[in-house]
């Protein structure tokens, strides 16, 4: 690449690509604490309640890790200072 300004977007997107991996790993975390959740369910029915109430819990943590690799897919993509920084560096 012979113009820096492309190279910083091009590593920008590879880096939103990669913050955005993030939420398809919280799939797969959501997937086991829902499992684990049936599974204790069924051992122990007495505790249903219990163990919903920690599943949903369990859920919003999960979740929270997605959206923030969402966020800062956003950032890098559409407010990245690094862009801005080096428009003003080559003048």
């Amino acid at each position: 690449m012979n113009h820096p300004l492309a190279f910083v977007i091009a590593v920008a997107h590879i880096a939103a690509v990669i913050a955005l991996l993030n939420g398809i790993l919280t799939v797969f975390g959501q997937a086991k604490v829902a499992s684990q959740a049936i599974e204790s369910i069924a051992r122990q029915p007495e505790a249903a309640d219990s163990i919903r109430s920690t599943m949903f819990i369990a859920f919003a943590l999960c979740e929270t890790s997605g959206i923030y690799g969402l966020l800062i897919a956003i950032i890098i993509l559409f407010a990245n200072p690094l862009i801005n920084t080096l428009i003003n560096f080559l003048g």
